[in-house]
């Protein structure tokens, strides 16, 4: 122990004084000295450990990304952290050093040598140790506060590269890039500065504090120490002003009144109000000045009480007052301006400026001339859902326990010189599905290495017994699309990482007569050339068998991030990915394409989406080659200023449109989730009136569906179709609406993906006039169907579950067609079978086996409902679709009796 409480050299200790007298049994600082050098040589072995571990991680990272030719956008990455936080520990240190060494001159002087109550030596010892303490804390500060500018280097080179939007705000009169650059910058600093500030304040005042306790002073905020204090809550009071100043500009955001964006209550009061505060603040600080000067506590009080209360009067309490009783009375008179201003804003940060609006009549019936005049639409009509496929496919297409079926894509391919619209899924590696006795490190990360091929459905033909046609089927690949590199060593699924072109052959496929292995002849991974590169991927990855194993040779590659979320997000965080990349065959080989997004929550005026974002740029498609690996970037929105700001921060990086090959242009397509959530922005945007916008007259939603037992919205949907006025069918994302609140459609909107075409965007509106049902009120008539609820009743009667697959409404010329599959799945095994198609339009529901003989029933040509029984071509007596048990006669009596009453209910319609 080196203080204890007892009588000191004027008295015994009094419990009524504050700082009592120390007593000094022992004084021991060679310890205290010999467990500072301990913990000196512990930090900075830890130092060391973490140095040591960050250049092992910037190595390997810079042999993955020279891997891809990316090695310029890591360097400048890293290049920037490091000069940003050097530079902030310099700028604390400017900071913080001067002060501690004011605050050490100025306590020598108050207390000079001998002018204390320890005895000779002791306290010029405890005062060394508490400046050792103040350095050591301004050291730590120093080291982990200047992680915070580190981390923000996109923000600073965004802000140092930015290209302007040639569009200017209507309140300030500011380029856009001014609040999606500079803005979050100088906000950022400032904040980083008044956080620097508050610390070097904090440890100011604790270095006074202790050094009166070692005194056995009274600790008060006078002479030099209230100088001191008063000069650095001058200089953060500065930076308060410069916070209000800028905050006049996040009115830009504000959801105070009807509108996001600035309102009548802040263009009125909030923004004088702001620049107000700002000089309150400079008052405040140079009121701390005088106070330093004269030594005149009151006025440093007197000025923060009055900034601190200005600051809730101004900033809520009147702000308030006048919202509720100015404002609210008379809302739309006095929001008109700046409703406009918003609808204006968000419409075009979302895209949808552009969008063409136009009138669809919405006939009600489809007749012999429209089908005759639309086969294109017709013979493209989906009949498959991406999750019954998926469970087909991974009964009949995986071949072995450890191929898994994860994703269904929606894509379009020429066959046969028609358009045809397809599903397709990679057959990827499930390591993990291996027998237990083989899972050793071998098979894992030499052997299994990668997956194979892929299965191919036309979404309209179906075999017999209810199971997919294919475009490409089987191991190896077979079918109309030629696969001459099936491997898929980078997909949607991989180990932590796996070495490739070892001594070990690695297994490629399940073949008739056993299996059938390759060596990688591609250009993936990072190359194993040393034992220097072997002992820091071992340990990256903690293997040690990396390192010793005789099988990997200077000629192996180790691939790792092999996913294309992984690779994609590694490379540029600074895009929003798409969630969902999908696989493309193309001149023999199989690709990825990652749709990416810029975005940001700083566009003016503009109202976020789910308060995520109020700005959306489809601006990148991103491909991977599914055998080499490769990363490849095209901006597809050249006149997107986010994008030309980080390609001027990453020249290498990025290529234009042009240069994507045309066998992957021809399958680039409007991405799902952009569309989702424009469609979904307009349920409201599409009203540009301010008065109709502001009583929401014509709000709309997205229409509810019930499939898989499931209710849930109408998600867009691709298909194949030709629109309204045009040539040829199309490759379309659409999206019905419905008023809200209601079921019926109001109108659909369509994008664009083909050609010199792809991002247009057109809306149809239905006339006010005409009803047009909704998918809702279509599923009720199927439901009130008393044919088709008898079929649906018997089916479920056999072991069998009937699933109704997702409701399309699809434009077909001037009229609509409402298309769902009905799915039998057997209670045992998810292995759905498609079984019905549903057609509907106006007049009628149809239901039967094929989608042909659906449209025949459709316009008249065959009965509305299929009968229980379907005959088969190849025999003469007809089959029961549902083959019934031998020994359950009364059950076939019910099924014999069923039909009497389906053949009079039949005559009864006819």
């Amino acid at each position: 122990m080196l203080f204890s409480f007892g009588p000191g050299p004027q008295g015994p200790y009094d419990p009524r004084d504050p700082f009592p007298q120390f007593k000094v049994e022992e004084m021991d600082f060679s310890k205290f000295h010999r467990f500072l050098r301990l913990g000196l040589l512990g930090l900075a072995l830890i130092i060391l450990w973490s140095g040591l571990n960050w250049a092992q991680g910037f190595y390997t990272d810079w042999l993955w990304y020279s891997s891809l030719d990316h090695q310029s956008v890591l360097w400048k990455v890293v290049t920037t952290k490091v000069w940003l936080y050097v530079g902030a520990v310099l700028v604390f240190l400017a900071l913080a050093v001067p002060n501690l060494v004011a605050v050490v001159r100025i306590t020598g002087r108050m207390f000079p040598r001998g002018g204390h109550k320890l005895p000779p030596g002791i306290y010029d010892s405890a005062r060394s140790v508490l400046i050792w303490l103040a350095g050591g804390v301004v050291a730590l500060g120093a080291f982990m506060l200047a992680s915070g500018p580190a981390g923000e280097w996109n923000v600073v080179l965004r802000y140092l590269h930015q290209v302007p939007f040639g569009e200017a705000d209507p309140i300030f009169n500011n380029d856009y890039s001014f609040y999606i650059f500079s803005l979050p910058a100088l906000e950022f600093f400032r904040s980083w500065l008044v956080g620097l500030t508050v610390l070097v304040a904090i440890i100011v005042a604790a270095f006074y504090y202790m050094n009166s306790i070692l005194r056995g002073e009274a600790f008060a905020f006078r002479g030099p120490i209230l100088s001191h204090l008063a000069v650095l809550g001058a200089f953060l009071f500065v930076l308060i002003a410069a916070g209000h100043w800028l905050s006049r500009y996040d009115l830009l955001y504000s959801t105070m009144g009807a509108v996001y964006g600035v309102g009548y209550t802040d263009n009125l009061f909030n923004l004088p109000s702001r620049a107000f505060m700002a000089v309150v603040a400079l008052v405040a600080a140079g009121a701390l000045l005088a106070a330093a000067k004269t030594g005149r506590k009151e006025l440093a009080v007197w000025s923060v009480g009055a900034w601190f209360g200005l600051n809730i009067v101004l900033g809520s309490l009147v702000p308030g007052l006048i919202q509720r009783l100015v404002v609210e009375p008379s809302e739309l008179a006095r929001e008109t301006t700046y409703l406009a201003n918003n609808i204006s804003h968000t419409r075009q940060a979302f895209g949808l400026e552009g969008l063409r609006s136009m009138s669809h009549p919405a006939l009600g019936e489809v007749d012999h001339a429209t089908v005759e005049a639309n086969q294109g639409t017709i013979q493209n009509i989906r009949l498959w859902d991406e999750g019954p496929l998926m469970q087909s496919y991974n009964q009949i297409q995986f071949f072995r326990l450890y191929y898994d079926f994860l994703a269904v894509h929606t894509d379009r391919y020429t066959v046969n010189g028609e358009l045809r619209q397809v599903m397709l899924a990679t057959r990827e590696l499930s390591a993990e599905k291996l027998p237990t006795e083989a899972q050793r490190w071998v098979n894992r990360h030499l052997q299994f290495t990668h997956g194979y091929g892929v299965a191919m459905s036309p979404v309209t033909e179906v075999q017999s017994g209810g199971r997919p046609d294919f475009f490409v089927r089987d191991l190896p690949p077979t079918g109309e699309i030629p696969l001459d590199r099936p491997e898929l060593y980078y997909g949607l699924k991989s180990l932590d990482y796996v070495i490739v072109n070892s001594r070990m052959q690695e297994f490629n496929f399940p073949g008739p007569d056993g299996p059938v292995y390759t060596h990688y002849e591609g250009d993936g991974g990072v190359q194993l050339g040393s034992f220097f590169r072997r002992l820091m991927y071992a340990w990256q990855f903690k293997d040690v068998n990396i390192l010793i194993s005789g099988e990997v040779t200077p000629e192996s590659r180790i691939q790792y991030r092999r996913t294309v979320p992984e690779r994609f997000t590694t490379v540029t965080p600074f895009l929003l990915r798409d969630r969902e990349a999908y696989s493309v065959v193309a001149d023999g080989r199989l690709y990825w394409i990652q749709d990416a997004y810029t975005t940001t929550n700083r566009y003016p005026y503009s109202t976020p989406w789910e308060r995520r974002f109020n700005y959306i740029r489809n601006s990148v498609k991103a491909v991977v080659d599914a055998y080499h690996g490769t990363l490849t970037y095209y901006v597809f929105d050249e006149s997107d200023p986010l994008i030309s700001t980080y390609q001027a921060m990453f020249p290498d990086l990025f290529k234009p449109q042009s240069e994507m090959p045309e066998h992957l242009r021809a399958h680039v397509r409007y991405p799902q989730d952009l569309f989702t959530v424009q469609t979904q922005m307009l349920l409201q945007y599409h009203m540009e009136d301010p008065v109709v916008f502001y009583n929401k007259e014509d709000q709309w939603s997205v229409p509810m569906q019930h499939s898989f037992g499931q209710t849930e919205i109408l998600r867009p949907y691709y298909i194949v179709a030709r629109l309204p006025g045009e040539e040829k069918e199309e490759f379309l994302l659409i999206q019905p609406f419905t008023p809200i609140n209601r079921h019926n459609l109001v109108g659909w909107m369509a994008a664009r993906s083909d050609g010199e075409n792809y991002g247009d965007m057109i809306l149809f509106r239905f006339p006010t006039g005409r009803h047009v049902d909704g998918p809702s009120q279509v599923e009720a008539r199927i439901d009130n169907d008393a044919v088709i609820s008898e079929q649906f009743t018997l089916w479920g009667q056999v072991g069998s579950e009937v699933f109704r697959g997702i409701l399309l409404v699809i434009p077909i010329g001037d009229s609509i067609l409402y298309a769902e599959p009905v799915f039998l799945r057997p209670e045992t095994i998810d292995f759905p079978e498609l079984r019905r198609i549903i057609l509907a339009d106006s007049r009628q529901v149809v239901m039967h086996q094929t989608l042909d003989a659906s449209i025949s029933a459709l316009v008249g040509d065959l009965p509305p409902v299929a009968p229980v029984v379907e005959t088969v071509e190849d025999e003469d007596a007809p089959r029961p679709l549902i083959q019934l048990p031998d020994f359950n006669q009364g059950l076939r009596d019910a099924v014999d009796k069923l039909q009497e009453v389906v053949d009079q209910l039949r005559r009864l319609m006819q």
